[in-house]
């Protein structure tokens, strides 16, 4: 058994728990501590990302920014800026960059592209710069943005597992639904504090999340998740989860395990959950764990085909994110028709 004594201590206790060393430092050696050309100009033709810090009081947030086309402004190998919308400044994230100690705290990005399944993370310091003008070849019309100034530490693209290449309201045209319970401006006025009904069935009907975790270091990541329709399970609010549950089926993946090794130290992960064609997403925090498969009962496990693990997520706080994002779907569905879906959603997304 390979183990790396580098690692944080918790991907050496779920590789080891696993049994992924070997698939896990092939993975590791992909990564790399700066931009490399292939990165930096993936995330130029970028519109969106998410992004995974600590608020304030050291809660776990995580934010879809939903920008234009080009909003990355690439300074070096090491340094980046993120050109984002006035709206995120009032974030738990944001008020926690504001807030840090030094003026800086450690952040995760996350970049996908649909059509093509890749997907890149990128870790690194971050800090709010002062509100400036958009660079001289900034291609819409320039105004004051707030800007976030990142020092990479490490970046790597990502397997293609589990990436749907046709996502409704991004990437294709939304198929209408006869039973959808839930309605966006009632999810706007939803209580912030346990899963509602309207809440549970919208996360009932949706295909992919991104999952956010933070080290006991401090560095915050993003991971992407995907399933059928119903692959994240709920519970209601009972004596032990007093604000609900959420569970996340865990499939095999390249065994680095940095978002469970992460759970494993913290104990803590949010969910963002995007729904394109209403252009809103829900973000779930509170408290994590994981299951080995074979510990849930017959009934769960059922509703988990495929799985490995399970993550369960212990509702603390919900909050919705939302804003006019058409200007990044009219990008993404000219760039998905560009580039062609050439992969059939049922493949790309078995489970």
């Amino acid at each position: 058994m390979e183990v790396d004594i580098a690692l944080p201590p918790g991907q050496q206790q779920a590789r080891t728990r696993w049994g992924t060393h070997a698939s896990g430092a092939a993975f590791d050696r992909k990564k790399s501590s700066y931009l490399t050309e292939q990165a930096q100009a993936f995330m130029k033709r970028q519109a969106f990302c998410v992004i995974a810090g600590r608020g304030p009081r050291h809660e776990l947030d995580g934010q879809i920014a939903m920008e234009k086309p080009g909003f990355v402004e690439i300074i070096d190998e090491h340094t980046c800026l993120l050109h984002l919308s006035e709206q995120l400044s009032t974030s738990l994230l944001f008020q926690g960059l504001v807030q840090a100690e030094g003026g800086s705290n450690q952040v995760g990005l996350f970049f996908i592209c649909h059509p093509t399944r890749e997907r890149l993370c990128v870790h690194g310091e971050a800090r709010v710069v002062t509100r400036r003008k958009a660079p001289l070849f900034w291609p819409f019309k320039r105004e004051e943005t707030m800007c976030m100034h990142l020092s990479v530490h490490q970046a790597f693209f990502h397997c293609s597992k589990y990436v749907r290449t046709k996502v409704g309201g991004l990437t294709a045209p939304v198929v209408p639904s006869a039973d959808q319970l839930w309605h966006p401006q009632r999810l706007l006025n939803a209580r912030q504090d346990y899963l509602s009904e309207e809440v549970r069935f919208f996360l009932s009907k949706q295909v992919l999340c991104f999952l956010c975790t933070a080290g006991q270091n401090g560095q915050c990541t993003v991971n992407h998740r995907g399933g059928a329709p119903g692959f994240l399970v709920t519970f209601p609010p009972d004596r032990l989860s007093p604000g609900g549950m959420v569970i996340l089926p865990d499939y095999a993946g390249n065994g680095a395990f940095e978002a469970l090794g992460n759970i494993l130290e913290t104990g803590l992960a949010t969910l963002v959950v995007p729904n394109y064609a209403a252009q809103m997403a829900v973000c779930i925090a509170g408290t994590a764990g994981i299951f080995d498969f074979e510990e849930l009962p017959q009934w769960l496990a059922q509703k988990c085909p495929g799985a490995e693990r399970v993550i369960t997520v212990s509702v603390q706080r919900i909050s919705i994110q939302h804003g006019d994002w058409s200007t990044v779907l009219a990008y993404e569905r000219t760039r998905a028709e560009s580039l062609g879906l050439v992969t059939d959603p049922a493949v790309a997304c078995p489970v």
